[in-house]
């Protein structure tokens, strides 16, 4: 069988971890032969090189996108790689596919759901576009319940499958002080949030409660790991607050963000407008770091509030600072709350269980095609 994923780059979003991850498990399968289409060449993943996977760009990393040239480029390069089944990663991805489905007459699986926002936030050009994939698609995946409830793609097509993370990463992890040294944690606590500074994290609520708690407590760090553009004005009020207080730590973009993570003593994950599954949730249960999350999207899927982790409704700034710091106080509860994430994890969200369900999909898909 051979599977080309396509998606837009490799950078550092929850869809290109899960494609990693999902080509990671694929690439060990020996009935299975791998391509990874991207429409630009940025690939933040130095581990794919490794892998028995084939690269094909349709653009240079800072090349201009012309969508005719690229429409073209993808129908070329398909032609050439003549796959059973294309999976895409994105809705932009799927739209650019279809020439080539047609064509070729190849099986469409679309993950272009990877999210869960209120309905009325989805704008109607996307609408269109989303009707149109979903209607040339022979299956529309979501890593969420809640994402099939916000895009509403065709019943009879619609599956969800869950993320799978690869346990391994968070095997030997390195000496808790030397990581807190590198990244200038000085504190003997630490608060995380993951993610980068878009419009869909909260990063301003973080920095107020890390202030609110900062002038009750001197010894809790909060650290923010994630990509930004500096011309994002979430982060540009962030960089301004790291500033001002120098408990509050902005780390960009790294490659030991397990490592940081696993120094850190509570993950928290702001995203009022929802979440499908957050891989940054993921990991923090990974690792049985007791989790702060919105009561949204798919991310009331995975944590059972006061079970694994804390959801959040209504609750203002204050009321999640004196959360994070009887938290902090109370290790016994941190303690409960990590194994029991832990634990959904090894049962629900392993690589090798969501690589499973991907390659039964594909293979029922092609059996009906």
């Amino acid at each position: 069988m051979k599977v080309v994923l396509f998606c837009g780059n490799l950078g550092t979003g929850g869809r290109e971890r899960r494609m990693l991850e999902l080509a990671k498990y694929l690439s060990t399968r020996s009935d299975i032969e791998v391509y990874i289409l991207l429409i630009r060449q940025y690939v933040n993943y130095p581990i794919l090189y490794s892998l028995p996977v084939k690269f094909h760009y349709i653009i240079q990393k800072n090349d201009k996108k012309n969508p005719l040239i690229v429409t073209y480029r993808i129908l070329k390069t398909i032609k050439r790689i003549k796959p059973n089944l294309i999976h895409t990663w994105g809705s932009e991805e799927t739209f650019y596919i279809l020439p080539s489905i047609f064509l070729f007459k190849i099986s469409l699986i679309n993950g272009q759901i990877t999210s869960a926002p209120p309905k009325e936030c989805i704008s109607f050009s996307e609408k269109i576009i989303n009707k149109i994939n979903f209607y040339f698609s022979d299956i529309i995946i979501s890593n969420s319940y809640a994402g099939i409830e916000s895009f509403n793609p065709p019943h009879n097509k619609s599956r969800v499958i869950y993320n799978g993370i690869d346990m391994n990463r968070f095997n030997n992890m390195p000496d808790k002080n030397v990581v807190k040294t590198k990244y200038n944690i000085k504190t003997n606590y630490a608060v995380v949030m993951v993610g980068s500074f878009t419009e869909n994290k909260d990063y301003d609520r973080f920095i107020r409660i890390a202030n609110l708690v900062c002038s009750i407590r001197k010894d809790i760090s909060f650290v923010c790991i994630g990509g930004y553009s500096r011309s994002t004005e979430s982060f540009q009020r962030a960089k301004k607050q790291a500033e001002l207080n120098p408990l509050i730590i902005i780390t960009g973009i790294i490659s030991e963000v397990e490592a940081v993570v696993n120094a850190c003593d509570i993950g928290v994950l702001f995203s009022p407008n929802g979440e499908g599954i957050s891989n940054a949730i993921l990991e923090y249960m990974a690792l049985e770091k007791p989790v702060i999350a919105n009561n949204s999207g798919g991310t009331k899927e995975i944590i059972k509030d006061g079970e694994n982790g804390i959801l959040i409704t209504n609750e203002s700034d204050f009321q999640i600072s004196k959360i994070i710091i009887e938290l902090i106080d109370n290790v016994e509860l941190r303690d409960k709350l990590g194994k029991s994430g832990r634990k959904l994890i090894e049962k629900c969200f392993t690589l090798e269980r969501m690589g499973i369900d991907y390659v039964n999909l594909y293979s029922k898909v092609l059996e009906n095609y």
